[in-house]
């Protein structure tokens, strides 16, 4: 049976090198994919907790394959978000190693496989599922609500098309897959190579592991992805210095990196002659939204570019008219046939059809050059996306207040700062380690700073531009 992501127009290339340097070849990852898909009901959902490794990949194909709707997270996410999102969503069936799945409850083994095995959840009450749902995405991190986005089988299969286009990927790529199986980001790039022909590496490795370039250098990957941080890292690590010979494109997504590093990311690229694309990006959109060429990344420096193929992107004003071509600052709206069906908050929403029609309102402030190109102004929400993760700032606040703290969250997507009304017993070294292993982020992305009152306006809200004004994060 032919996958709706791989291809098999050659079943003798090599499709996977896995983390131990063992490549697979299409053909006989396709072979392993059809025997898991046979252990999957359509229609079930499927918690996956997994690694950037072979056998996760394969239960998340195999899952597309049978028409089962998977929902991948990190096999290190917390127990208590695990079982939060197994008690609101009810998944008939779990993926995980069996210490994983030892700190859940009321799982029943069915299959092992490899480090893993399949689970049923003996407490699932077998939700519903619309015909059209193919896949569930987490869009808030560890801050957010147990919200998820829904997606279909033609959502995935527009958004891999049309990145296999614009970035131009073919049976020669080999791209570095070290991102997250469970971050649309890092799922994108599964997905676009495969559906192209290319090939993947698998890594759960940290960048600042030497093993983690060794693998990379001989299994010759041609792409890296990374996050704004990830490029931060390697600017640190001398990126100029890479010694990739066979690298011959880099694409950053995630969130927003700092014009100027954008410009030394540029230059570095120049020099070892790889081709640097910026891009953005929603997993409501599957997840890609714009790109903006490598020719153009000085030209238009800061702009996250113009649609990908087959999508559009205007903005529109508090009345919803279209003011793209004036230049005036409005919410970002995106069309393309890669937006999501909705959300899902509750078991239930799971058998929810279309709610969106293909039309996407980001959330975002943006506003639209004489050529068209986009700039984002800012969020018409409080999110920041810091390391790929979306955090609510209003979360942030509302944890605050569970500690009898009076503040306010501010910052930007790199950097979270919380200020704090200074009392007798603030601990503001406790309160940031606190606060980022509750965002689910690197303690360094946070600060903590005291004021002695909260400014607000004359209805009593607190007045966040003038936050915006007294903090002054740290450079990148």
């Amino acid at each position: 049976m032919s996958h709706p992501l791989v291809t098999d127009r050659d079943p003798s290339a090599v499709a996977v090198i896995a983390e131990d340097g063992a490549a697979v070849t299409y053909a006989d990852l396709l072979e392993a994919v059809d025997r898991m898909a046979a252990t999957l009901p359509a229609g079930a959902v499927l918690l996956l907790l997994g690694r950037n490794d072979l056998a996760s990949l394969t239960a998340y194909l195999a899952a597309m394959q049978a028409g089962a709707v998977p929902l991948i997270l990190g096999a290190d996410t917390r127990p208590d978000h695990v079982r939060g999102l197994m008690e609101t969503f009810s998944p008939h069936l779990v993926f995980a190693d069996p210490q994983t799945a030892a700190a859940l409850d009321g799982l029943e083994a069915v299959k092992d496989q490899d480090a893993y095995a399949l689970y049923r959840n003996t407490a699932s009450i077998e939700p519903a599922t619309h015909p059209d749902l193919a896949f569930l995405a987490t869009t808030s991190g560890s801050t957010g609500s147990p919200k998820l986005v829904r997606l279909s089988r033609a959502n995935l299969l527009a958004n891999a098309a049309s990145i296999v286009e614009y970035l131009e990927i073919g049976p020669a790529d080999r791209a570095a897959a070290s991102l997250p199986l469970g971050y649309s980001y890092g799922l994108s790039i599964v997905n676009s190579h495969l559906f192209a022909g290319g090939s993947i590496v698998l890594s759960d490795r940290s960048l600042m592991e030497q093993a983690f370039w060794a693998h990379m250098r001989a299994a010759e990957i041609t792409s890296f992805a990374g996050v704004p941080y990830h490029y931060e890292m390697l600017l640190r690590l001398r990126l100029e210095r890479l010694k990739l010979p066979t690298l011959a494109k880099m694409t950053q997504a995630g969130g927003r990196l700092a014009p100027p590093l954008i410009e030394k990311v540029h230059a570095a690229c120049q020099g070892l002659g790889i081709r640097f694309w910026t891009m953005y990006g929603q997993t409501e959109a599957s997840p890609r939204i714009s790109y903006l060429p490598p020719e153009d990344t000085l030209r238009k420096l800061g702009s996250i570019g113009h649609a990908i193929p087959g999508g559009r992107l205007w903005i529109r004003d508090e009345a919803g008219a279209d003011i793209s071509a004036t230049g005036a600052v409005g919410e970002l709206v995106y069309e393309g046939p890669n937006v999501c069906l909705g959300y899902a908050e509750r078991a239930a929403d799971l058998a929810h059809g279309d709610d969106n029609h293909g039309v996407l309102y980001t959330g975002d402030l943006a506003r639209c050059d004489a050529e068209g190109y986009v700039f984002l102004e800012g969020r018409l929400k409080r999110f920041l996306k810091i390391y790929g993760n979306r955090i609510s700032l209003d979360r942030i606040e509302r944890r605050l207040a569970e500690q009898g703290l009076e503040g306010a969250a501010q910052g930007r997507d790199d950097h979270l700062v919380v200020l704090a009304v200074a009392t007798p017993a603030l601990d503001t070294e406790a309160l940031r380690l606190d606060v980022a292993a509750f965002a689910g982020i690197n303690a360094a992305a946070v600060t903590v700073r005291t004021i002695p009152e909260l400014p607000r306006l004359p209805t009593g809200k607190v007045d966040y531009p003038c936050l915006s004004r007294m903090i002054d994060p740290p450079s990148p």
